[in-house]
């Protein structure tokens, strides 16, 4: 059922899929040199849920943004293939209560004030404000322990220069600020009654295919920044695609699929460029600067703004792809990834759970709650592990597999999942069950052709889920190859948006001793025990093995409708639960690390967190 206007825009959940340009139809044509959140498809979400409330005041921007919009309709389906909301209802509504009530009285202007001026005069007058409009679009976010916080002001610099004057402007007038990057951590870290410093603007990359690195500014996100890198024929290790690369290094130090060879944290950055606390601009490789290798158990304070970085870029084969291999159990599953990473195999390994698995595949919600009966009741599928790298490293990864699913059998079984119901595996698998899974059916090389004839995998058979006004959009997107390529949609990250499709997404991360299966799974249930103590959906989400299988990086996820006070509450006990269970985890065995210490510290070298026992940490 279509969700209206108010609810769809109560719904949104700030990911900022809508700032990128994932499926390569363009953005949103009203946010076009724009830059300010409110101009984007979420940003007009968050105006109309306050305008409508009765909450926002008419003003020119205000006015602005509504009749910005052209109702071209492009952010249904740029919304729609991640989350499955209508964004232009939500835009459509603004534009008539604007409408409605410019029929009456002019918008009526905001009156500067002193540390206004001298914010434009850093940046100019377009780039700073204080219009309610604009400062709505930097004041909440989906999770369950933030509150509203309206900012005073929102400033975006366009270099390293102008926002080291902000900083020293703030310090002066003593203004708090928080910095932003596209907000896409949704933890409100980026809330602030002060100044919000948006990065947006500063929007560079300066490739040295030479020296295999890239100077990349603090507007650029990790999905632009890794589309330039494979147009090039590199790979840099990016994660969320909507995250803003610089802000994800403080952030956490970006860790993806990929980290499995190339590491994390400092490992992928050769210099970086900050404005410091006190206003003045250093770089991390620079004599006298300060030292940010060293992880310290402790919470701590971003180091500055980041306001750019130079970053490897690891060079392909060009032949790259990925196998999906099934397994029955976590243990096994577990194992193989680790033994994989220990031997040094696969550009990018992570052991993935159902949940993320038929999230991921699936174009609607309605699949992917079927998919997530069907993999383990009738494949038995558990969970899988994505093995991704060259032509000979998947040849040495399927040798030490028992059931492989090809990058064929994947396409197959994704672009034909509507028909792959109930009767539709019983067809697959008529005549063939045996002692063994029967996930290791599929993976029989003469099986693609049944899979074919049963399911009729094509770009209209996919689209044939959707609504019928997106059909063709979806049509034309899926025809494009790289939709479906595993390797493809894990370095662009795609799809992965849509584990927020049935609520927003609660994540725990936590480092884990990869080698120790047992202290590993031990984890996993009790996080399962958490959620069903609290009342709410949690499910496992992936592993991925660092450091030739010594160490981890795993998830936990768990989900809740934002809009319902009830759940928000369950959410808050859970959280609560799963801090107090990660303290106690890692004060008695600091092998396992909560990714909340490392908030801010993601330019350490992993080595420091990884192993802290053994420097004293």
């Amino acid at each position: 059922m279509s969700l209206g206007p108010l609810e769809t825009a109560r719904s949104c959940r700030h990911y900022a899929m809508c700032k990128i340009d994932y499926l390569g139809r363009g953005l949103c044509p009203g946010a076009a040199g724009r830059y300010y959140v409110s101009f984007y498809p979420q940003g007009r979400m968050d105006l109309y849920a306050a305008a409508a409330s009765g909450r926002l005041p008419l003003t020119p921007v205000l006015a602005e943004v509504a009749r910005s919009c052209t109702l071209c309709g492009e952010c249904d389906m740029q919304c729609h293939f991640v989350q499955g909301l209508r964004p232009s209802a939500a835009a459509s509504a603004l534009r008539e209560l604007v409408e409605r009530l410019t029929g009456t009285r002019e918008p009526e202007e905001v009156p500067s004030d002193p540390f206004l001026d001298g914010l434009r005069e850093i940046v100019g007058d377009e780039w700073a404000s204080n219009d309610p409009a604009h400062l709505e679009a930097y004041s909440d976010d989906p999770c369950p322990i933030s509150r509203r916080t309206v900012p005073r002001y929102v400033a975006l610099p366009a270099t390293a220069a102008e926002t080291a004057s902000i900083v020293r402007h703030c310090m002066n007038k003593g203004i708090d600020y928080a910095v932003r990057g596209n907000g896409s951590s949704v933890m409100g870290f980026v809330l602030t009654p002060g100044l919000v410093i948006d990065t947006a603007r500063m929007r560079w990359m300066e490739f040295d295919e030479e020296d295999w690195c890239v100077r990349v500014g603090a507007g650029v996100s990790s999905h632009d920044l890794q589309r330039a890198a494979l147009a090039r024929g590199f790979l840099v290790n990016a994660a969320e695609p909507a995250a803003l690369y610089c802000a994800n290094m403080v952030c956490s130090g970006i860790f993806s699929l990929f980290s499995s060879s190339l590491g994390t944290c400092r490992d992928n950055v050769l210099d970086a460029e900050f404005v410091s606390p006190e206003g003045e601009v250093f770089r991390l490789c620079a004599e006298g600067g300060p030292d940010l290798s060293f992880f310290r158990m402790e919470e701590r304070g971003a180091p500055g703004i980041c306001t750019e970085a130079t970053v490897r870029l690891h060079p392909l084969s060009g032949d790259e792809s990925g196998i999906l291999v099934p397994f029955g159990d976590f243990e096994s599953a577990l194992e193989y990834a680790r033994e994989l990473n220990a031997s040094g195999t696969g550009l990018g390994i992570g052991m993935l759970g159902t949940e993320y698995l038929s999230s991921f595949i699936a174009p609607v919600a309605a699949q992917a709650e079927a998919l997530r009966k069907i993999l383990p009741g009738k494949l038995g599928i558990e969970y899988s592990v994505v093995v991704l790298g060259d032509g000979g490293t998947l040849e040495s990864a399927s040798r030490a597999a028992d059931a492989v699913l090809s990058q064929e059998v994947m396409r197959c079984l994704i672009l034909g999942l509507p028909s792959l119901s109930d009767d539709g595996i019983s067809d697959i698998l008529a005549g063939l069950e045996g002692d063994e899974p029967p996930y290791t059916l599929l993976a029989r090389p003469e099986m693609l052709p049944v899979l074919e004839a049963v399911l009729g995998p094509s770009p209209e058979k996919l689209a044939s889920a959707v609504d019928e006004d997106l059909r063709e959009l979806y049509r034309e997107v899926y025809r494009d190859p790289s939709m479906t390529d595993i390797f493809m949609m894990n370095a662009v990250r795609s799809v992965s948006s849509r584990m927020g499709r049935e609520g927003h997404v609660v994540a725990f991360i936590v480092y884990v001793p990869m080698d120790d299966a047992e202290a590993v799974r031990d984890l996993d249930l009790a996080f399962a025990d958490v959620a069903a103590s609290a009342g709410v959906r949690g499910e496992f989400g992936f592993i991925t093995p660092l450091d030739r299988g010594r160490r981890g990086v795993m998830e936990w996820d768990m989900y809740l409708d934002h809009t319902d006070p009830e759940q928000v509450r369950r959410m808050q006990g859970a959280m609560a639960e799963a801090a107090g269970m990660l303290e106690e985890l890692q004060s008695k065995d600091p092998r396992f690390l909560w990714i909340r210490y490392l908030f801010n510290q993601g330019f350490c070298r992993k080595e420091t967190f990884l192993y802290r026992r053994a420097i004293g940490e």
